[in-house]
Parts: C-alpha cells; sequence; structure tokens
C-alpha cells in the first residue's frame, strides 16, 4: 500500500514497477511459477490522477475485449480522496466510511457515528485522539517534518547556488578552471555527460576529454 499526498509524475508505472518487485519476491529460487503469490497494489491518493468517475478503480489484466481476465494475481487499486461525495452515513459501504474518515472533511458528530458503526475506524480514531492529546509526541513528529522538509530544500537549494556561482566565477574570471570544477564535480556525482555540457555550455566532446584527463569514469 502506497499513500500519495503530493501527485506523482507516471503514478501508474510506478505503481506496476513496486507491484512487480513484490509479486517477484513471492517465489524463491528454483521454485515452480505456482507458488507465485497473488500479490495488491493499493494508492491512496491526495490527489484526482485518473480521468474516471469516483474514488475507487481497480486495474487487473483483461483481454481487449474485457470479456476474460488472464490471471487474478494482478490487481492495482487507486483510492482518490478529491472524489469522494457526501452521502448519507447510513448508505455508506464500509470502503466510503474508510475514505470519508481518511479525507477528514466530516463534523464531529459525522466522524462519531462513522467510528461507532466500525469497530476498525473507532480503533483508528482512539489512536489519533491519543496521539494527539500527546503534546510531547506530537511536537517531536512536527519537528521530524519540518527538518526532512528543511532538509531537502536546503541540500537544493545549496546545490543550486553552488552551480551558479562556480558557473558565475568562471565566466566572470575569463578562465577556464571555475567551470572545470563543476563540471568534473557533476561527472563524479554521475551526472550524464549531456546535462553537464548544457550546464556548463560546453560542448560533449569536451566534458568527455575533462573527464579522461582528470581520471573520471564516465559511460
Amino acid at each position: 500500500m502506497e499513500v500519495q499526498v503530493q501527485k506523482r509524475q507516471n503514478m501508474g508505472q510506478r505503481s506496476l514497477y513496486y507491484w512487480a518487485k513484490l509479486y517477484q519476491s513471492t517465489l524463491r529460487r528454483g521454485e515452480d511459477y505456482a507458488h507465485l503469490r497473488r500479490t495488491i497494489s493499493i494508492n491512496l491518493l491526495g490527489y484526482t490522477y485518473l480521468p474516471l468517475k469516483g474514488f475507487h478503480h481497480m486495474y487487473g489484466l483483461y483481454d481487449e475485449t474485457g470479456e476474460h481476465r488472464l490471471t487474478e494475481d494482478l490487481e492495482i487499486h487507486f483510492l482518490e480522496l478529491p472524489k469522494v461525495t457526501r452521502t448519507d452515513i447510513r448508505q455508506m459501504r464500509t470502503l466510503d466510511k474508510w475514505m470519508a474518515f481518511i479525507g477528514n472533511k466530516l463534523s464531529n458528530e459525522e466522524m462519531e457515528e462513522i467510528a461507532m458503526s466500525e469497530a476498525a475506524i473507532n480503533m483508528a480514531w482512539d489512536r489519533i485522539e491519543t496521539f494527539m492529546r500527546d503534546a510531547g509526541r506530537r511536537r517531536k513528529y512536527e519537528q521530524r517534518e519540518k527538518y526532512e522538509h528543511d532538509y531537502v530544500s536546503d541540500m537544493n537549494g545549496s546545490r543550486r547556488e553552488g552551480l551558479a556561482e562556480g558557473l558565475a566565477k568562471g565566466r566572470a574570471e575569463g578562465r577556464h578552471d571555475g567551470i572545470t570544477h563543476v563540471a568534473i564535480n557533476m561527472l563524479r556525482a554521475g551526472t550524464p555527460i549531456s546535462t553537464v555540457a548544457q550546464m556548463t555550455e560546453l560542448t560533449e566532446n569536451a566534458v568527455r576529454q575533462m573527464a579522461e584527463a582528470h581520471g573520471v569514469q564516465v559511460p
């Protein structure tokens, strides 16, 4: 199961890739294919991804007419929170209740009514309330979340600033060594030659020769 709040590119391929890795892991070396286990992937999305109505859609392996399912081993579900609509709680299925609960757009009275109708949801609600009442644990969670955002932002910002400063210095001084330094560091970090050439405004051949001169292995 994967939960995505921020929109991801190529979510379909991403989901299929991780499903395939998990499906492969169910078969041990030397075993018959009959030992492969049914693998279900569930993607809970905080954004709209599919061009279809309804918040829940399941994908499997069918022939082009849709009449025959090749195998039940493959099952990929997409649950899209923005598509959840308000309805009478008494008419909700269990999945509808869970999506409404996770979406957190109900009043306290509605949340309580849903929790009282489903034991598992009631347990989840109790755990959340206990967590939120614990100021110390909540503060640690918020600090950890802030640290993760700050770290990623700072690292990306430093890389961009360092690259810009290195290139600017090399050009301003009319020297090639500033650009060479930046290019070599990018190559050592595994940056493709085409990208290095584009960022440094050098030809790919010049970048390749530079790598060879400094003993940097490139593909």
